[in-house]
């Protein structure tokens, strides 16, 4: 999964940006957030990160007219790609989440999963483990992570499911009979650890109509090929980074605005609006170069300082001092292999 880390598919981030649309939410709000240019490609993952932008943009907006589960109206089988329809192929509701599960990047970051559990009334419960966890969107996130727990389960069985409990975390809202209405029951908790939807057991053992083993197969094949062959997008501040990596020694702020195609002026706007400045991020760059150079080579520091641009060594290591405390002896020393 090296280099699929942070990232994201576009299918959700646009079923997002349908919901936001059709609630009359402007998309030019939108402009900052990186991947959004190219989210209309099926090949390229998306930071997570930005996906977690829209939803802080429009959660204000969102709640007003439906919350989390808003953009499950506007969801039709294939909306999500391939991991719609390993749903639909599988044998049971069982079988098609712990499918769900080990292809959970075909949809989502791939450090997040479907946490599936039987009970010993053979009840079902589909939890979502996410990445963002502590982010105050949260708890709208959870609403859209239980619809789409919902809405996979009654796509793949052909009619209509009622779930036996829905648990979202946070407090309650002081209404949500929209949420009532969007999972078809009552029974709902909050403050829970996870999101989930717990299912009957007659609907988790059901078969379901559409169950194709060998279409299954071929499904799964090919979700690893998608992964394995997307192009991950770099958001501005990463794309950013890299250049001022490549500009070193020199740290020249003029090139690196001129490779970006823009002002400098303007990019030292930018870097405030990330919180972050030129100089911070030069010093970065630097910083992890010098680290580099100490632990993986022999190079004296007299070498290391005119390879990362100081003027001379004494100033290297007040860097190094500033940094760490201690000098680049003990440094090299630290970072070493024990």
């Amino acid at each position: 999964m090296t280099g699929m880390e942070h990232t994201c598919p576009p299918q959700i981030t646009r079923l997002l940006l349908l919901a936001g649309e059709a609630a009359g939410l402007d998309r030019s709000r939108l402009a900052r957030v990186p991947g959004l240019a190219v989210v209309g490609e099926d090949d390229i993952r998306l930071p997570s990160a930005s996906l977690v932008r829209v939803w802080q943009e429009w959660e204000t907006a969102l709640r007003e007219c439906g919350g989390g589960t808003l953009p499950w109206k506007l969801w039709r089988p294939g909306t999500l790609g391939v991991w719609d329809y390993l749903f639909s192929t599988a044998d049971t509701l069982v079988d098609a989440f712990g499918v769900g599960d080990r292809h959970a990047a075909a949809i989502t970051d791939p450090a997040e999963s479907f946490v599936v559990t039987v009970d010993g009334a053979g009840r079902l419960t589909v939890g979502f483990r996410g990445v963002f966890a502590g982010h105050p969107v949260f708890p709208i996130i959870s609403e859209f992570a239980t619809g789409l727990i919902l809405t996979s389960a009654r796509s793949a069985a052909g009619r209509p499911l009622t779930p036996v409990r829905v648990t979202l975390p946070g407090a309650p809202p002081r209404r949500h009979d929209h949420l009532i209405e969007a999972y078809g029951t009552a029974h709902l908790e909050f403050g829970a650890e996870l999101p989930s939807v717990t299912f009957s057991a007659t609907d988790a053992r059901t078969p379901l109509p559409r169950a194709d083993p060998a279409l299954a197969a071929i499904l799964r094949d090919h979700a690893r090929t998608t992964l394995a062959s997307a192009r991950p997008v770099l958001g501005w501040l990463d794309r950013f980074r890299v250049e001022v990596e490549l500009s070193l020694p020199d740290g020249d702020l003029l090139a690196v605005a001129h490779r970006l195609r823009m002002a400098p002026r303007t990019l030292q706007r930018r870097l405030r609006e990330e919180g972050t400045s030129w100089r911070e991020e030069i010093e970065r760059a630097r910083r992890q170069w010098v680290e580099h150079l100490l632990q993986d080579t022999r190079m004296t520091v007299e070498s290391i300082a005119a390879r990362t641009g100081y003027a001379d060594q004494r100033a290297l290591r007040r860097a190094i001092h500033r940094w760490y405390g201690y000098g680049p002896a003990a440094l090299r020393r630290d970072m070493s292999p024990s």
